[in-house]
C-alpha cells in the first residue's frame, strides 16, 4: 500500500518592508491574508533582524502564537505550548514559555571581540552604546519601541564612521574570528556566523522531527525585501520578493517564484494570495 505523503507548509517572513511597510510600519492590509493562513493551520514564523521582545509585541498585535527567529538567524524561539520536548544539535535553553535554539554568539562575545582586535573604536558607533533618545532618531522607532530595539542579545548594530579600506579590514578581522557582519537598511550588524538561511533550514529540520513521520512533508513560503534576505529566499520551496525601496541588488542573487507589484503591507498579502494558488496541495 503506497501513502500518499501530506505537506505542512510553514511561512517564514521577514518583517520590516516584507510584512511591516517601509517607511510607516503599517500591518493592517496583511490581517485578512494573516487570518487566512491560520483558517489553514500554517504557521507564520518571523526572520527578522528585530530582537524577542520587538518580535513578541508585534506577535500579540497581529494575533500569531508560532515560532521566530531573531536578530539575523542567530536565534530560534519555539513555543513549549508546542514543543514540549525539543530535539536539537545547537546549544539550546529555556526562555519564559519558549525554547531558545542559539546558532550565533552572545553579546557579550561579540563586545569582547570589537574589544581585542585592531579596529580603533573611533571608527564607528554602537547601537547599544547609545541614549535612547539618540538611538530612536538612528532608528526612526519611537522610544518604547528603540528600548525594545537596543536589547540585543546575540548581536551588535552599528554605523561605520569611516573609510571602505578601514572597513574591508574591520569585517575581515572579524571573519578570522568567526564572526559574521550583514549590512541591513541603516546599520552593519556584528553577530556570529549564522544567516536567516541556516535559521530557516533548521527550523524546517526541528518541525520536521517534531511531526516524527516520513509522511509529513515540510515546505516551505519565505518572503523577503532585501539583500538581508537573499539566503532565506533561496532555501524557499516557494520565494517571494515584496516590492520595497530595499529591493536594489536582490534579483541580482535570487530569483524569486513569486514578485510582487505592490509594497507592505498589500504586498505582503498579495504574495501570500498568490503562493496559495501556487500551491494547490495546500488545501
Amino acid at each position: 500500500m503506497t501513502h500518499h505523503k501530506v505537506t505542512q507548509w510553514i511561512v517564514i517572513t521577514d518583517l520590516d518592508g516584507t510584512l511591516l511597510n517601509h517607511h510607516s510600519y503599517a500591518t493592517d492590509n496583511a490581517l485578512t491574508a494573516i487570518r487566512k493562513l491560520k483558517m489553514m493551520n500554517i504557521p507564520i514564523i518571523f526572520n527578522t533582524s528585530k530582537t524577542f521582545d520587538e518580535c513578541k509585541t508585534l506577535q500579540e498585535k497581529l494575533g500569531i502564537n508560532d515560532s521566530f527567529i531573531v536578530e539575523n538567524g542567530s536565534c530560534i524561539y519555539i513555543p513549549k505550548s508546542q514543543y514540549p520536548i525539543i530535539e536539537s544539535s545547537y546549544e539550546s535553553y529555556s526562555r519564559d514559555q519558549y525554547w531558545g535554539i542559539i546558532l550565533g554568539k552572545s553579546h557579550s562575545d561579540i563586545s569582547d571581540v570589537l574589544n581585542t582586535i585592531d579596529t580603533p573604536s573611533s571608527y564607528y558607533k554602537l547601537l547599544s552604546k547609545c541614549s535612547i533618545e539618540e538611538a530612536s532618531k538612528l532608528t526612526g522607532l519611537s522610544l518604547e519601541q528603540t528600548k525594545q530595539a537596543v536589547l540585543r542579545e546575540f548581536s551588535e548594530p552599528l554605523i561605520w564612521n569611516s573609510n571602505e579600506d578601514n572597513l574591508k579590514l574591520f569585517k575581515k578581522q572579524l571573519q578570522d574570528r568567526n564572526f559574521n557582519t550583514l549590512q541591513g537598511g541603516r546599520f552593519l550588524h556584528v553577530l556570529g556566523n549564522c544567516d536567516k538561511g541556516i535559521a530557516s533550514i533548521t527550523l524546517k529540520d526541528i518541525t520536521r522531527k517534531q511531526k516524527n513521520t516520513l509522511e509529513t512533508e515540510i515546505k516551505t513560503i519565505i518572503l523577503g525585501d532585501s539583500q538581508n534576505d537573499a539566503a532565506m529566499l533561496n532555501v524557499g520551496d516557494i520565494s517571494i520578493i515584496v516590492k520595497s525601496p530595499s529591493n536594489n541588488n536582490l534579483t541580482k542573487t535570487v530569483t524569486p517564484t513569486i514578485q510582487t507589484t505592490l509594497e507592505a503591507p498589500d504586498g505582503w498579502s498579495q504574495g501570500i494570495n498568490a503562493a496559495i494558488i501556487k500551491a494547490k496541495d495546500l488545501q
